[in-house]
């Protein structure tokens, strides 16, 4: 059985709102059409246009949509996607679709910080800043002694590592240029 008979699509390339996804061959045109249908399918996708005789599939999408919920969303329906850059990844690489959103809504938080501030903060300084000026009020209430965590603790614990397991993520994403120039 053919990689595409299994549901297996090539992902070529992609930007906000938009991927292209590639049937292997051997491939008929039967078989692209459905899977193009198995794409429309899923959960998050708005449109496909599908090219029996090259294998192409134009999926559109909200450009607010990460690609990872995309890939996710194909995932549930049944597809295989993997890497077309890289075919020696057997899969697209890509995180739970609540990490996703949350790194999404940071991302989004960050920039619209930086845009209203000129470029002069980001939430790498803000959130900081705020934890210590946090401590010292909490340190001279208490007079230096130690308590229980508090929520803000336990608030900067979870944030500091969820970064931490995002890391190597972020770092890989940001080195491929898809940032925004903020002036």
């Amino acid at each position: 059985m053919s990689r595409s008979a299994r549901g297996t699509v090539y992902l070529e390339h992609w930007m906000p709102g938009r991927a292209r996804l590639r049937v292997p061959k051997p491939r008929t045109a039967t078989q692209v059409r459905i899977l193009a249908g198995r794409v429309a399918r899923s959960r998050r996708v708005l449109d496909v246009d599908a090219n029996p005789a090259t294998g192409s599939l134009l999926v559109s999408f909200d450009a607010d949509d990460p690609i990872d919920l995309i890939v996710d969303g194909l995932r549930v329906a049944g597809l295989e996607v993997v890497s077309a850059v890289d075919p020696a990844l057997e899969r697209v690489p890509t995180h739970s679709s609540g990490a996703s959103l949350i790194r999404h809504v940071m991302r989004t938080a960050n920039a619209r910080l930086h845009v209203a501030t000129r470029g002069n903060v980001d939430l790498r300084l803000v959130v900081p800043a705020i934890y210590l000026i946090l401590a010292v009020r909490n340190l001279a209430r208490q007079r230096g002694s130690l308590r229980d965590a508090s929520w803000y603790q336990l608030l900067y614990w979870a944030f500091d590592s969820f970064v931490k397991l995002h890391e190597e993520a972020m770092q890989q994403q940001a080195s491929k240029g898809h940032g925004r120039l903020v002036t």
